[in-house]
């Protein structure tokens, strides 16, 4: 009997050497137009699908492969002899392989997020989903091809020599699963776009509306097993969604679920760092971070010397932290790393000499990431349901906001130090107050149940490591319902303190500024993180 494979690609790479490794397995080639167009400019003969149905596209090419001589030739069940039966009588014959890409809707809503609904609509496939979900249907006995890195393999399966039929049922369930998860994450991306409100806000872009319509969620097509959860009896594991992702791993040993939590944090803080060292001087900048909370944090002429000030700021956490460097890692910032426990380190890259240096330290598990790259809706999961939000990615420069008390004796690194103090505050817990003098983080106080309670707890923090609070700054996350707090860091000798506006008490705050002779700046953005 003769075999047929279909093809029917947008996506042409390695298209010619898959069909002229079919061709060598023996299968007669079925294409629409565009393929078979392309497959014959490097000598490779195909049926058109047209000329094997004998029914023309019609309706502009909405219809062209949703015929039964087709689907019929895929779904038979060979191991069922009335299906084969039928086939005979019909004299249609069984399709074993079909390779189909879908219509490109995702990338040519990327190009213009402003597309209409009638324009998004035409890139709705139709032929091609059917087709894809009736091979992976019927997986066991048809290869459903959607991926040009998945052809290798199954030209492997198809070799005369290989005569593992458990292999080949094994990628034919591969590519199944790869289907149903497209699918899944095709008609989702469809469904978002056609609920989305352009009219509800006008306030959010047009890729906020997308983000944010009425129909939401995601399809993670790929699981890794972790060890468990946050602690040994919670079973676990990481999910993503494939595609570019910001950061890989070079060496140590795998993250577990707390390793990825810090990590996330350990990232989102060293990339604003990085992207906002103009801010502080462009001087290079380490952060450590433990539990999700920054507790190291300086800027320095070198990285070397920014991670030695680092480790200065809270003698005590830092060790098993995670480190995260605004360059990439040089040799002599390895030799400071090795000096002491570390979980994870983050950076934008890793010469040859760090990479030698911590390969005396097996289980350090290195990040390379990519600061520059988009983060992503931030997803949360509650008994009430998921919470999506846009990432707090937006951080003002303090040189934005109101100076509603000056600085009695404002001296040269204090604008510098608001500055880092103020995003410290945004990647600190909530409620949140960090104190910062000379580029180093020397006191926070992170999660706490009152405003009051975080600035006493960041100055115990500073006082314990011995560090000098006079001329320090402090941030806060979200503004003081009272005057207490600038109360209590004047006390403390602290110079000037950036805080958002908008409590009621705004002017007993600024009345206290100016009788304590501390700076005050105000801002019109908070930055609570829960």
């Amino acid at each position: 009997m003769e075999k047929y494979a279909l093809i029917s690609v947008s996506n042409r790479a390695g298209l010619s050497d898959f069909a002229k490794g079919l061709q060598a397995h023996g299968y007669t080639l079925l294409t629409t137009s565009g393929s078979g167009a392309f497959l014959q400019q490097d000598g490779i003969s195909s049926v058109a699908i047209d000329e094997y149905t004998g029914q023309r596209e019609i309706l502009g090419g909405r219809v062209k492969t949703l015929h039964p001589k087709i689907h019929a030739g895929i779904l038979a069940r060979r191991s069922v002899a009335s299906d084969l039966e039928e086939l005979r009588a019909q004299e249609i014959p069984q399709i074993d392989i079909v390779a189909v890409n879908l219509y490109p809707f995702e990338a040519k809503l990327r190009e213009n997020p402003d597309a209409d609904r009638a324009e998004m609509i035409e890139f709705i496939d139709i032929g091609g989903p059917t087709m894809i979900r009736a091979a992976a249907k019927n997986s066991a006995d048809v290869f459903a091809v959607i991926d040009p890195e998945d052809y290798a393999k199954v030209l492997e399966v198809l070799d005369e020599s290989h005569d593992d039929l458990n292999r080949a049922q094994q990628v034919r369930s591969e590519l199944s699963t790869k289907v149903f998860a497209q699918l899944a994450h095709y008609n989702l991306e469809i469904a978002k776009f056609l609920s989305r409100n352009e009219h509800e806000e006008e306030s959010l872009s047009c890729s906020s509306i997308q983000e944010l319509s009425a129909v939401s969620g995601a399809v993670w097509p790929s699981r890794t097993p972790l060890r468990y959860g946050e602690n040994p009896q919670q079973p676990a594991a990481l999910y993503s969604g494939g595609g570019e992702r910001s950061w890989k791993q070079l060496a140590g040993k795998p993250l577990s679920y707390n390793n990825i939590l810090d990590a996330d944090a350990g990232y989102r803080l060293i990339r604003t760092l990085t992207t906002s060292r103009d801010r502080f001087g462009g001087k290079e900048v380490v952060c450590i971070m433990k539990h999700l909370t920054p507790c190291g944090v300086a800027t320095g002429g070198t990285g070397a010397e920014a991670l030695r000030k680092a480790k200065q700021c809270d003698p005590r956490s830092h060790f098993g932290g995670i480190i995260g460097f605004s360059s990439p890692l040089t040799s002599e910032c390895a030799q400071e790393v090795i000096q002491d426990f570390v979980e994870i380190i983050i950076a934008p890259g890793f010469s040859d000499g760090a990479r030698e240096v911590l390969s005396q330290r097996k289980n350090i598990r290195l990040l390379e990431c990519d600061y520059e790259a988009e983060v992503g809706y931030e997803v949360r999961s509650t008994l009430f349901g998921s919470l999506k939000q846009a990432p707090d990615a937006s951080i003002i420069s303090c040189r934005e906001c109101e100076e509603v008390v000056e600085s009695e004796s404002r001296s040269d690194s204090e604008g510098e130090d608001l500055e880092l103090a103020w995003i410290l505050a945004a990647h600190t817990k909530s409620n949140a107050i960090v104190l910062v003098k000379n580029q180093m983080l020397i006191g926070s106080g992170a999660g706490q149940t009152s405003r009051i309670d975080a600035v006493e707890v960041a100055i115990y923090k500073a006082k314990e490591h011995k560090h000098d609070i006079s001329g320090a700054v402090a941030a806060s996350d979200a503004f003081f319902p009272f005057p207490d707090s600038v109360e209590r860091l004047a006390e403390e000798g602290v110079a000037a303190i950036v805080v958002p506006n908008g409590s009621k008490q705004d002017e007993m705050t600024i009345q206290t500024a100016r009788e304590k002779g501390v700076g005050l700046l105000f801002a019109p953005e908070r930055h609570f993180r829960h």
